[in-house]
């Protein structure tokens, strides 16, 4: 066990190995105190879950029962972690299936690096990215003109229809016809004047 001391202007501590006078002094057991610390304490009936530790250059202190609500967040934080980590393996092991962790890392290398020659068109993944998108353009131009080609086709065969209906022209009578409703009419007769006979 060790004594422990509060120096009369409640700002300078001694280590905690030093025993001074009765009234004084609060026992402590070694093994609760952190080497190189300094122990600030109110008087020899304190208990010790109230004790004190602080830095040496007194910068900081903190209670027994801050050091220990502390400890149960930096060993919640890591448990935390843990379960991050093994969340991370779990889906590293679904998305690699039975591949061992160091091929994984090179297939996701040579993914990345496949990826990052894309946006270069001197290497070969860079010209066959190109070349796709070459490729692409050409389909969609020639999509649009086997559209175009189609829409002529139909109008041209709708007019073939239309063409097929029209009866025969009447024989040459020396009278102009034109077609009109679905029948020839006659517009002009040989020695009349169109606008006004």
């Amino acid at each position: 066990r060790v004594v422990v001391y509060k120096s009369s202007n409640g700002k300078d501590y001694v280590p905690y190995k030093t025993a001074l006078g009765v009234g004084e002094f609060c026992d402590m057991n070694v093994d609760g105190l952190i080497a190189g610390q300094y122990v600030m304490v109110g008087c020899n009936e304190l208990p010790i879950s109230s004790s004190f530790l602080e830095s040496s250059d007194g910068s900081s202190s903190a209670s027994k029962s801050d050091i220990l609500a502390e400890s149960g967040r930096a060993q919640l934080a890591e448990s935390q972690l843990e379960q991050s980590i093994n969340a991370v393996k779990t889906a590293l092991d679904e998305l690699v299936g039975t591949v061992d962790a160091t091929t994984a890392i090179d297939t996701f290398n040579e993914i990345e690096t496949f990826l990052a020659g894309v946006t270069n068109e001197k290497t070969l993944t860079g010209m066959l990215a190109v070349t796709d998108g070459k490729a692409v353009t050409a389909q969609t131009t020639a999509d649009a003109a086997k559209s175009t080609a189609q829409t002529a086709l139909s109008k041209a065969t709708a007019n073939e229809t239309k063409l097929n209906t029209i009866p025969e022209m009447p024989e040459n009578d020396g009278k102009i016809y034109g077609f009109c409703n679905g029948a020839w009419v006659v517009i002009a007769e040989v020695g009349k004047n169109v606008y006004t006979d």
